[in-house]
């Protein structure tokens, strides 16, 4: 039988969309702890941001990205 539940995962997952680039980056820490406190465990994030992630054609800049994926992991 195929596994369908993520790798690692042992127990159900809670957690949603998180749009960082709405909020200045000032407030990500916060928003993390508060997602760690509240037990958050799986955070779907970048899904409407691509004309951030793409500012001119062939030009990517995934610094943001990566900033809060590092403090979300």
């Amino acid at each position: 039988m195929p596994q369908t539940t993520p790798k690692g995962l042992h127990r159900l997952a809670f957690g949603g969309d998180y749009n960082p680039e709405q909020w200045p980056e000032s407030v990500w820490q916060e928003d993390v702890r508060l997602m760690r406190e509240a037990g958050v465990t799986m955070v779907s994030v970048g899904i409407f941001s691509w004309a951030l992630l793409e500012p001119e054609p062939g030009r990517y800049d995934f610094g943001w990205l990566d900033r809060i994926l590092d403090l979300l992991h």
